[in-house]
């Protein structure tokens, strides 16, 4: 479990690399854009597909960054009311569910992207579209990856509810936090 904790974490940091850049890139194109038409009525031809495409890219990479922080979108009704135990369950259940949803999101984004490379055109000139898409199933795969291992922590700790107490002191003592 270690190993896989982290991978994750390089995945991350990969990720955070990857969505920074992206994210100012696009700022930055996009600025140029409006600076070359209010200016001197002009653009780069390959701006905005690529700003699009940007778009695209931090959006999943902000995603699946989020379900590892576990900052992803959830309704914490029932959590209010439960026992810590209890929520650990009802959290590895809907994590796990939360799997199986991106596993058939990841089928289905990875038959748009053979289909986007078959019939799909160009995104600019000798960058085909399906290069830009590719970020939907890379994202859908780290997901499901991440919400199963959040699955299999939450069962762990319903399991055995002291465990969540020693990987707390485990984590700060990793970040150099604790004694």
């Amino acid at each position: 479990m270690k190993f896989i904790r982290r991978l994750s974490q390089i995945l991350e940091h990969l990720e955070s690399a990857l969505a920074s850049l992206a994210l100012i890139t696009m700022i930055i194109l996009g600025s140029l854009q409006v600076a070359l038409r209010n200016i001197w009525d002009t653009g780069i031809t390959w701006g905005d597909p690529i700003v699009r495409a940007l778009v695209i890219w931090v959006g999943f990479l902000f995603v699946s960054m989020a379900t590892h922080q576990r900052g992803h979108i959830r309704f914490d009704v029932l959590s209010k009311f439960l026992p810590e135990r209890l929520k650990n369950l009802c959290l590895g259940i809907v994590h796990l569910a939360s799997s199986t949803v991106c596993l058939y999101l990841l089928e289905a984004a990875w038959n748009f992207l053979k289909d986007e490379k078959e019939f799909g055109g160009m995104l600019v000139e000798g960058l085909p579209n399906h290069w830009a898409l590719s970020i939907i199933p890379i994202s859908f795969a780290i997901m499901g990856a991440r919400f199963l291992m959040l699955s299999l922590e939450d069962i762990k700790h319903f399991i055995s509810p002291d465990s969540k107490e020693e990987e707390s002191n485990n984590t700060q003592i990793e970040k150099g936090q604790g004694a």
